[in-house]
């Protein structure tokens, strides 16, 4: 019976120490109900702002797209300032800094003195058409009774005159592969087209090749990026370009170079235009994959395409990162339009302009950076069908960047 009443005792103690816990919400008790407080669903935020999209791939050339075919990149220019229009128009245009443009042309065939280039514009052409007017009968006549003809004295037949072509006017004008701007470097000795089967990257729009650095509106230079001569200019190599890089590669002599050709787009109305329309809404200028291939990459501020050929790689730079018309591993056809041309640099300004790189699978060096420049004048000439014309060499060798 002790034993009994001292267990019985125990058991009382015990149940009175455990409901004391309970009370005081001992952890020991209730650990279940704290893990369980974790899991529940915690209510959203209607402050929060939304999640990215994801980068889905759409057909660019599906009409019935209700994106129209755009892919929104949540990456698209980020850390740039949050300003609309372009970097450098107001800073001032330094004098020292030589475009070249200040000599007159002349023809690397013939060496004659070539007329200046119009300004491209906006407005294309329209053939005005004239109202058409019916046809009228005329009243049935009474057919005479021919005379007796008298037989004719045969005369040798004359070979016909083939009449000579009129020469095609050239459309634009371009410097020799490697002939830099003054001042910025000195160019690759690499005359061949290194891929004579691409198209052209831009699709329709007007487009001269040349720096952004050393002309109007770039950051040596100063001054409006609009400026008319940007666009009356000759076409000019800027690979191997002196920048504040330590890019190299087989084709350039030195190190700290550029490796891809800049390409200002469009029309002086267009650029002036374009400086005014925000960043995200610029749809202006197309441009277009130069080979069948895969979209590779899409980065902060570049696309990556890689050619179904082989041993190719391309890249384009600064487009309208918000409106792509691609999206990473979409398969394109040559033509296809991936984008619009713009200034997305990250945080970094830069021109409006398409930077265009070609990168090749070489046998000695692996993959390297490969000129561009000649490429891509062969590809404008069929897009132009015109094969423009060479101007001489304005000096020989360009001197240490400013």
């Amino acid at each position: 019976m002790k034993r009994s009443s001292i267990r019985i005792g125990f058991v009382v103690l015990a149940s009175t120490a455990l409901l004391g816990a309970c009370d005081a919400k001992s952890v020991l008790l209730w650990p279940w109900v704290q893990i369980a407080a974790k899991e529940e669903d915690v209510p959203a935020d209607p402050s929060a702002p939304p999640p990215p999209p994801p980068l889905i791939g759409n057909d660019p050339l599906n009409p019935g797209d209700p994106l129209g075919g755009s892919v929104p990149n949540p990456n698209a220019n980020v850390g740039a300032p949050s300003i609309d229009g372009t970097p450098f128009e107001n800073k001032p245009e330094n004098p020292a800094v030589d475009t070249g443009d200040g000599k007159p042309l002349e023809s690397a065939e013939t060496g004659e003195v070539l007329p200046p280039l119009p300004v491209p514009t906006e407005t294309a052409e329209i053939t005005p058409t004239t109202p058409t007017t019916p046809p009228v009968t005329p009243p049935a006549t009474t057919p005479e009774t021919p005379a007796p003809a008298t037989p004719a004295t045969p005369t040798p037949a004359t070979p016909p005159v083939t009449p000579t072509p009129a020469p095609v006017t050239p459309s634009f004008y371009f410097f020799r592969v490697g002939n830099l701007a003054p001042g910025s470097g000195a160019g690759t000795t690499e005359m061949s087209v290194l891929v004579p089967d691409m198209t052209f990257p831009i699709k329709s729009a007007p487009a001269v090749a040349q720096t952004q650095v050393y002309r109007w509106g770039g950051g040596i230079k100063g001054g409006d990026q609009c400026d008319v001569r940007n666009f009356t200019a000759p076409w000019r190599d800027n690979y191997c370009e002196s920048r504040s890089t330590a890019n190299s590669t087989p084709w350039c002599a030195k190190t700290g170079v550029h490796l891809g050709q800049d390409i200002r787009v469009g029309t002086p109305e267009g650029c002036k235009l374009e400086v005014k329309t925000k960043a995200a809404d610029r749809t202006r200028y197309e441009i277009v994959a130069v080979e069948d291939g895969v979209i590779s990459n899409v980065g902060s501020y570049s696309i990556t395409l890689r050619g179904d050929s082989g041993g190719r790689i391309y890249r384009y730079l600064h487009l309208n990162m918000a409106k792509l018309k691609i999206a990473t591993n979409q398969t394109v056809k040559k033509g296809d339009v991936i984008g619009y041309v713009s200034n997305d640099f990250g945080g970094t300004p830069t021109t409006l302009h398409l930077h265009f790189e070609i990168k090749l699978n070489t046998a000695a060096n692996g993959w390297q950076y490969a000129p561009p420049y000649s490429s891509l004048l062969e590809a404008y000439k069929r897009r132009e069908n015109n094969q423009g014309a060479q101007v001489a060499d304005d000096f020989l060798v360009a001197s240490t960047p400013h």
